[in-house]
């Protein structure tokens, strides 16, 4: 009876492995896309080209970095995720300029909203205030990091240098 009883459980733990392991997904690496770009005067967008976001869920983050600005470091820069046909599709959020280092800057960790589930999405920035001039910025980026925004934090969240 307990060699019956052993095999049902033995069989049973190796069907819902099984089943758990035949339902998992290929999650998103947290990689580095180069990006430079100008930044336009007056507040005009810039953009990278487009890449696919495929998670399903909102707080699968996207991530951005900026090492370098010829405005200077420390020099702030606002981006978030657009479609091509310029609808916002994250919160936005200000990035400060590393020290031109490409290991410098910060790693911001930023949710998508719901329009960026399943769709192709792009890099944006602006200038943070309505500057006459224009100037280069240079960092990385991912559509799609595989991090899940911690839930005390509402919009994004800022890792310190180097990570």
């Amino acid at each position: 009876m307990k060699k019956g009883k052993g095999r049902v459980i033995a069989l049973g733990t190796i069907l819902a492995c099984s089943i758990g392991l035949g339902t998992l997904s290929v999650e998103a690496g947290n990689e580095n896309t180069n990006y430079s770009f100008t930044i336009l005067k007056n507040q005009a967008n810039s953009y990278t080209g487009t890449e696919y976001r495929q998670t399903t869920t909102e707080r699968n983050t996207w991530k951005v970095r900026m090492y370098f600005s010829n405005e200077g470091t420390n020099t702030v820069t606002t981006y978030w995720l657009e479609k091509s046909n310029g609808t916002n599709v994250s919160p936005a959020v200000d990035v400060n300029a590393g020290n031109t280092k490409t290991n410098s800057g910060r790693n911001h960790y930023i949710k998508g909203n719901a329009g960026a589930n399943a769709a192709n999405v792009r890099l944006t920035a602006e200038n943070n205030t309505a500057s006459s001039s224009s100037f280069t910025v240079k960092g990385y980026w991912d559509e799609e990091t595989g991090r899940m925004l911690p839930s005390q934090y509402k919009t994004y969240y800022t890792t310190e240098y180097n990570k």
